[in-house]
């Protein structure tokens, strides 16, 4: 289907997302094995979508590709013949997840980031399942061939979905693994992250590395005493804190890896501990956000800065693209449901996993057993998804009151229903019309 082509199709799903947009094409773009083709940008947001267009358009000509650039406010043209379809919407975007965090603090309950568990990540899923599937079954008829990529948080319930209740090739990619793993070799162990060698697994924003080695030389029995020297572990001191009590190194970092056991998002703790991640900073994300729109107007207006485009993301979704077209072989962490690549896991749990790719497609690698406390926890989230994804196919509020009693975070709320309640009445227009009648 893809070896040995230098053309292809994208679409990009949520293409005023321009951080992600111009970041993802100046990837494709600066891949030697691909000569052109299409980029499909997507958004219902037409003033957002028209500034990255142009901005896009100059990245291509500045890379001399042969690429046609073209923008949609509806998905269906951007699909027929798509070879990959990145998802990087979120459904109503930065004001809904802002009046989600607001609403869930009203309720008692605390969200260092709001988008992969907790109260956040719930209405979250119901809203952002339904449009997935939306695009994911139009795919079926239209590019049936087709890779999702997606980068859609939460993104362990977007996999999930797609990979359940579709017939498309899809997997989830997230770039937390790998950069923790830079940060213990540059900042704990003071090495070139070539010379860094790891294996991590778990499920998306809390995995764990299973193995660490310098120049082939285990070395997990050094890193506490590294953390300490360094002064790393006092840095990502809830990191530190779950490496003594579960054994295992997680990721992505204290800001994502905390909100998975709620005791760190205690008033009293955050303040006592003086903890750098506490409820949703939106003053930091403002931050990064004004970052990258200065970005995009460098390339925009003033026609400078692109070379921040060209120099490589971070992401990996061209080292899957290249190996499926050129057969070298890739090896990336992937979202995928497990079919015993984690022993101590039920199968059909979304899990991150080790996963090789080649001109075949993807081969998902078996991992074994975790440590059992982990498996726990790996366990608790896969099944909380499954309700929560159920809950939103098939707009079933029973399921979503189950997952929001099951949820870490929502063990703080005093009334959770009420949460569930409130949460879903403020977002009544972007769920589907059924929401209205039904009794919650």
């Amino acid at each position: 289907m893809f070896f040995g082509r230098t053309r292809f199709v994208f679409a990009f799903i949520g293409a005023g997302s321009s951080v992600f947009t111009m970041r993802l094409v100046g990837d494709i773009l600066s891949e030697d094995f691909i000569e052109g083709g299409e980029l499909r940008l997507v958004d219902i947001d037409a003033a957002a979508l028209a500034e990255v267009r142009a901005a896009v358009e100059k990245l291509v000509a500045r890379s001399k590709k042969a690429f046609a650039v073209t923008a949609h406010e509806d998905f269906r043209p951007a699909l027929p013949g798509a070879d990959f379809v990145f998802f990087t919407y979120a459904v109503s975007g930065y004001a809904a997840w802002q009046r989600d965090i607001a609403t869930s603090t009203r309720f008692g309950v605390n969200q260092s980031v709001g988008d992969t568990i907790g109260p956040g990540a719930a209405i979250r899923i119901l809203r952002s399942i339904p449009l997935a599937l939306q695009i994911a079954h139009e795919m079926e008829r239209a590019c049936p061939d087709a890779y999702i990529i997606n980068y859609t948080n939460p993104e362990g319930a977007q996999c999930l979905a797609i990979q359940k209740y579709s017939r498309i090739k899809s997997f989830g990619l997230c770039h937390g693994t790998p950069d923790t793993a830079e940060a213990l070799a540059t900042k704990v162990f003071g090495v070139d992250p070539g010379r860094f060698a790891y294996e991590a697994a778990g499920v998306n924003h809390l995995t764990w590395f299973t193995r660490m080695e310098i120049d082939g030389e285990d070395v997990y029995p050094l890193l506490q005493q590294r953390l300490t020297e360094t002064g790393y572990g006092a840095f990502e001191q809830i990191s530190q804190d779950l490496y003594r009590v579960f054994g295992l190194y997680p990721a992505p970092g204290d800001r994502h890896v905390g909100e998975f056991f709620s005791t760190f998002l205690r008033e009293g703790v955050m303040a006592r501990r003086e903890l750098i991640w506490k409820n949703c900073d939106f003053s930091v994300l403002d931050g990064w956000r004004a970052e990258g729109r200065r970005r995009l107007e460098d390339v925009l207006l003033r026609d400078t800065g692109y070379e921040h485009f060209f120099e490589g993301s971070g992401e990996t979704a061209t080292h899957f693209i290249r190996a499926l077209a050129t057969g070298s072989v890739a090896s990336e962490m992937v979202n995928v449901q497990n079919r015993g690549y984690i022993e101590n896991v039920s199968d059909g749990i979304i899990v991150e996993v080790p996963t090789f790719v080649n001109r075949m497609g993807l081969k998902p690698q078996h991992v074994g057993r975790l440590p059992d406390g982990i498996a726990a926890k790996c366990e608790a989230l896969g099944r909380e998804y499954l309700l929560l994804v159920d809950a939103a196919v098939a707009c079933d509020p029973l399921k979503a009151r189950q997952a929001m009693y099951l949820d870490p975070l929502c063990a703080m709320a005093d009334d959770p229903e009420g949460l569930l309640e409130a949460l879903i009445r403020e977002n009544l227009d972007l769920l589907p019309e059924v929401w209205q009648s039904i009794g919650i």
